[in-house]
């Protein structure tokens, strides 16, 4: 009973070791890559090395994000890209940004106007959600007072389930 307990409250302890989970989040602005490396806690991963790789694992550029930890780099083919970053402590995140995200080349003649308003409006309507975007997926990896709650209280209703059976085991 005393190992149960004791098990049961180490793992309990052990929730918060996602807490230095590094995480990258990227977006399609115009020809460029934008995005930014954080720590699931929410602090921002500052001089981190990072790679940019395509669809097929070719490298297509090397980078290291800013103090804030953001990142900005150009990309010259529309396909998916991998974003790949790894902290000096061996802390490594992946993020994959479809080739729908960026934009499509420009044809010419006539069309090129439409194509290049249509660009300028995606390249807008991209920099007004990018954040949005951000603050959800940091969102999803807290650890909320609910969680933590749902956590606990299935415990002890398989602790409450196991001491049930154990009761019928030894009869009235």
């Amino acid at each position: 009973m005393i190992r149960l307990l004791v098990i049961l409250f180490t793992l309990l302890l052990a929730a918060p070791a996602g807490a230095h989970k590094l995480k990258v989040f990227a977006s399609a602005e115009g020809t460029d890559i934008v995005g930014s490396a954080y720590f699931a806690g929410g602090d921002k991963a500052a001089g981190v090395p990072g790679r940019i790789l395509g669809a097929d694992g070719s490298l297509v550029a090397v980078f290291a994000t800013a103090a804030d930890g953001t990142f900005r780099q150009g990309v010259t083919a529309r396909m998916d890209h991998i974003i790949a970053v790894e902290s000096e402590d061996g802390h490594a995140a992946r993020f994959t940004l479809p080739a729908a995200e960026l934009p499509s080349s420009l044809p010419e003649g006539k069309a090129a106007a439409v194509s290049a308003d249509t660009a300028a409006l995606e390249a807008a309507v991209a920099r007004q959600i990018r954040p949005l975007r951000e603050q959800l997926d940091s969102y999803e990896e807290r650890i909320r007072l609910h969680d933590l709650m749902g956590g606990i209280g299935t415990i002890f209703g398989l602790f409450g389930c196991w001491a049930w059976l154990q009761s019928r085991r030894r009869g009235p």
